[in-house]
């Protein structure tokens, strides 16, 4: 059977003591690897030693406590969101049983898995938009009906480590093409991207994390290793050095020709459409303002909220 090891378990400010306490059971039973608490409420640390009994302790023992959930992403380069909740603005979501041979495949040249992270939200509120934002993957675990899909924290975690049990017994996956480059790599050149596509008015004002969501989605698509996220970074460098210089010095302008270039000259920077927000337009808003156009001014509003998440 295949070790489930490096699959650690992410709790993102968890409110209950018991509830951590039985998280770390839960990952003992399914032979899961280090837990992780991003923010932790824990006001009766005898409540999750009593969760956790005997078979918990040592998860407990060697959780690992982080100020935010960047900084514990940052060493993985599987990450999995846990949601209830389906929307535009929440991807899509695979079933557990997918995952887990997702998180099972090992990684190029037939080694072991790479480290992945199963990230769980608040026992209220679940993840929020910005928190799914920060993951490749999102699952959700089916139930009866959506108004009854809010699990118990420990619950969540005791199905997806069933599923990667179940796995484990069967058919190794096949490896990955390439290793991903770890989170904190990928982040980094995602909003480097990010904010030059801003600055050189590609993205609007308004709410520029939604729309740039498509391109974050086919950056995670391609697969983007640790050298190919350095190299977006030089790009972005470079752009940035050109939209406040021009050309290099002895750069002459670009040979090439043909109508592409030819109907970018015509209609000019200001007239290229935004790319459609994940999932499509939502309601009431079937033509974007003007104001939030490349090229045609800047709308006044602050940047939306990530509104939370229900369900777990």
């Amino acid at each position: 059977m295949a070790s489930r090891s490096h699959v650690d378990v992410v709790l993102v400010e968890p409110q209950k003591s018991e509830n951590i306490g039985a998280c770390a059971r839960a990952m003992a039973n399914t032979g899961l690897g280090r837990l992780v608490l991003v923010r932790p409420r824990v006001s009766r640390p005898e409540l999750m030693e009593a969760a956790a009994t005997r078979l918990g302790e040592g998860i407990l023992r060697s959780a690992r406590i982080c100020r935010s959930l960047p900084e514990a992403l940052a060493p993985y380069p599987v990450t999995a969101a846990a949601t209830a909740r389906a929307g535009a603005q929440r991807g899509s979501p695979v079933s557990p049983r997918a995952l887990a041979e997702e998180l099972l495949r090992p990684a190029p040249g037939g080694n072991d898995p790479p480290p992945a992270a199963l990230v769980f939200g608040t026992e209220r509120d679940g993840l929020s938009n910005a928190d799914l934002r920060l993951c490749a993957l999102a699952v959700t675990i089916p139930t009866h009906s959506p108004e009854e899909s809010s699990l118990n924290l420990a619950q969540a975690v005791l199905l997806l480590g069933y599923e990667l049990l179940l796995a484990a017994g069967g058919e190794p996956p096949q490896p990955l093409p390439v290793l991903p480059a770890p989170a904190e790599d990928f982040e980094r050149a995602a909003g480097d991207l990010e904010r030059v596509l801003y600055e050189i008015g590609f993205l609007p004002e308004r709410d520029p994390g939604r729309w740039f969501m498509n391109v974050k989605k086919i950056l995670r698509r391609s697969g983007l290793t640790r050298g190919e996220c350095d190299l977006i970074q030089g790009i972005c460098r470079q752009i940035r050095w050109a939209a406040g210089n021009g050309l290099p010095p002895g750069r002459a302008p670009w040979p090439g020709g043909g109508a592409p270039a030819k109907a970018a000259e015509e209609t000019g920077p200001e007239n290229a459409p935004l790319p459609e927000p994940a999932g499509g337009r939502e309601r009431g808003q079937d033509k974007e303002p003007a104001s939030c156009r490349p090229g045609t001014g800047r709308g006044k509003g602050a940047e939306a909220g990530n509104g939370p998440e229900g369900g777990g």
